[in-house]
């Protein structure tokens, strides 16, 4: 099973990777887990930080079932 994880804003290749690593500690033997950023901002602070990045989390939840992610996680949103 491919899990995806979405956080808001931006974020380094290192701190996905951080945080997938993390993650694949929690989960079933055999699921892979793959952390995705929306862009926009590199954190939610007011309403105008969550415009920003909602535009991005639709996409890489749109991308992310195309590519076969059987779920889907909005991490802090």
């Amino acid at each position: 099973m491919k899990l995806a994880i979405i956080l808001p804003g931006d974020y380094s290749q290192e701190l996905c990777e951080k945080r997938e690593n993390y993650l694949s500690n929690f989960a079933s033997k055999g699921t892979e887990i793959k952390v995705f950023t929306t862009g926009g901002t590199e954190s939610i602070t007011n309403g105008i930080d969550f415009v920003l990045v909602a535009p991005g989390a639709v996409e890489k939840a749109i991308a992310a079932e195309k590519a076969g992610f059987a779920g889907i996680v909005l991490n802090g949103m």
